[in-house]
């Protein structure tokens, strides 16, 4: 466990969390939105939009690929002869906008200016059916878009975590190492096991799961004030440090 250069940051249940998702909601908007010459009705749209979505759930998991909200979009509009009137990355935002309530993590803030005063770099990649561009205008609102580098969808790259080939995109664009980069995340299996394949030191954000035997080397927190701590243990090269379930990574 080296101190890094670079922090990579899950999105959802890392930094943000979502109180509130109504995608009818969204689907009143796109209609809106919409020259609608055959006459579909809301409930027409979120029938198929429903089905879509809960028959490409299964196979994202199977195969780490992103069904996306652009394509979900275009599959209605040739569904049922619809014509958008805004261009598809205008509609993602208000359709986002519409249907979900966001809110920041506890000590996300604080954690985010802290890194930015120690001079350590940071980025977010996420596995979302939006594309970064509609992630990026949210996190503008809540006053944190400043802190990232730039954000890397996976409904952008049509690739999602774990698969190795997502985070070795984000190194490559910030022009850093995995063997001195963290990645942080709320999920074992997309983000600890993602990112020790991808060659990155992961560190446990509230994870709501063990971290299996498979994972070495890693860190936990519960709290984001637990981050600063552990920045200035690797700093001042204390070792051994012990993780939660007494496996231990050398400083």
């Amino acid at each position: 466990m080296c101190s890094p250069e670079a922090i990579l940051f899950d999105l959802w249940g890392t930094l943000i969390d979502s109180v509130s998702f109504d995608p009818q909601l969204g689907n009143a908007v796109l209609l809106a939105r919409s020259e609608n010459p055959r006459g579909a009705t809301l409930a027409d749209v979120q029938d198929l939009g429903g089905r879509l979505v809960k028959a490409t759930i299964p196979r994202e998991e199977e195969s780490a690929l992103e069904f996306t909200q652009g394509s979900l979009f275009r599959i209605l509009s040739d569904s049922f002869g619809l014509h958008y009137r805004i261009p598809l990355p205008d509609l993602e935002w208000e359709f986002w906008d519409a249907s979900l309530k966001i809110k920041l993590r506890l000590g996300a803030v604080e954690m985010l200016d802290d890194l930015r005063l120690r001079g350590i770099r940071s980025c977010v990649i996420s596995n979302s059916s939006f594309g970064a561009s509609t992630i990026e205008r949210e996190l503008e609102r809540q006053g944190i878009a400043k802190h990232f580098e730039f954000v890397i969808s996976s409904a952008d790259y049509g690739i999602r975590k774990p698969d190795a080939l997502i985070f070795e995109a984000a190194l490559r664009r910030m022009g850093v190492s995995a063997g001195r980069s963290w990645f942080i995340g709320d999920n074992i299996g997309y983000d600890i096991i993602g990112g020790q394949r991808a060659g990155l030191f992961p560190v446990a954000y509230n994870a709501h799961a063990p971290v299996p035997t498979s994972v070495t080397e890693y860190a936990a927190i519960q709290h984001w004030r637990e981050l600063a701590g552990l920045l200035k243990m690797v700093r001042d090269q204390v070792a051994p440090y012990s993780v939660p379930d007494g496996r231990k990574a050398p400083a």
